[in-house]
């Protein structure tokens, strides 16, 4: 019997192992997995298509082009019976394409057959923006652990940290780098170091940056132009006792998930799923804030790792194997 023809936008993606990893963890036996091609919709080619970051209709770059797109996506549910479904990494871009289309986005929700929220948090968020969301089959799973490339972790050890402290990952307006630098000067810790690690395409936030930084040594800034090697960045997380992240807006965090994966706690606000993870994980791994982020909350963070008595969080229930298996049986009851 043949199977199922299933196009991941996309399928694997530089800089993001999200997308890969959720990619190879679908049952090989249930679905014929294919990078997704424009070209191919409207024949008939796909049975289901997977959308990971759908930025053409929440910020098209042309609303021509993207009526275009939903106009063969409409062709393939009515004559083929194609299947449409959302990963719900953000409720909406971050940065890309232009301006905000209520008639692209509105178009996109209703050619959806269902959604795959990562956290209980996500699923209540995307109903409260769009309600229309509401009627659709939807899977809530887990953002899977990031697996080690380099080796497995070395546990963490209280004794031998030495408050240093690591921010990683995309360099964007809304993670707050300015202000973490800026807080971070203030920190009266000794010892005490911060890393910033990551690309930023905003020369002038990088300005800002490197200008709230100044000439303190403490502060390392390694801010590039193109991504870290998922090699480096793992030596760079194990280099490190302990990872924070000071975003103003987050619906997910996968730097979360890799951080605690090479066994370091982090410091986060609470908002997004982040509560979820931390009542999944636990106090000593999961540390949170409310408002912005301050030196107060980086010294009373480094200060309570002294208590952290395990060496590595449970993260049994972050397994790809289990999110394969959930998303497998969801796009499977879509048939």
């Amino acid at each position: 019997m043949k199977r199922p023809v299933l196009g991941l936008k996309p399928i694997s993606a530089t800089g993001n192992s999200f997308a890969g990893l959720f990619s190879r963890h679908i049952d090989d036996a249930s679905f014929e997995r294919e990078a997704f091609e424009w070209e191919k919709l409207g024949h008939g080619h796909y049975d289901v298509v997977v959308f990971h970051w759908p930025t053409e209709f929440f910020r098209p770059t042309s609303r021509k082009a993207s009526l275009a797109l939903l106009a063969m996506m409409l062709r393939d549910k009515l004559q083929h019976r194609t299947k449409f479904v959302w990963v719900v990494h953000n409720l909406e871009p971050h940065d890309g394409g232009s301006v905000k289309s209520q008639l692209t986005t509105r178009l996109f929700l209703r050619l959806l057959n269902g959604v795959i929220v990562l956290s209980r948090y996500s699923l209540d968020e995307l109903h409260r923006l769009y309600p229309q969301t509401r009627s659709l089959p939807a899977l809530v799973t887990v953002h899977g652990r990031y697996e080690p490339l380099v080796g497995p972790p070395s546990d963490f050890v209280a004794a031998e940290r030495r408050n240093r402290s690591l921010f990683f990952g995309m360099i964007r307006e809304y993670k707050n780098v300015e202000r973490l630098v800026a807080e971070a000067r203030k920190v009266e810790l000794t010892p005490f170091s911060l890393t910033v690690t990551g690309v930023c395409q905003d020369e002038d936030l990088e300005d800002r940056i490197r200008i709230a930084a100044g000439e303190d040594m403490r502060i390392d800034l390694d801010i590039r132009n193109g991504f870290v090697p998922d090699g480096e960045l793992e030596r760079t997380i194990d280099a490190h006792d302990a990872v924070v992240l000071p975003y103003r807006n987050i619906l997910n965090s996968g730097v979360a998930l890799h951080a605690l994966g090479r066994n370091k706690p982090i410091l986060a606000p609470r908002i997004g799923s982040l509560p979820e993870l931390q009542q999944e994980l636990g106090e000593e791994w999961v540390h949170l804030f409310d408002g912005e982020i301050t030196a107060d909350h980086i010294t009373r963070f480094l200060a309570s790792l002294d208590a952290c008595t395990s060496g590595a969080p449970d993260l049994s229930a972050y397994e790809w194997q289990r999110v394969g298996n959930d998303v497998t049986g969801f796009l499977r009851s879509l048939e």
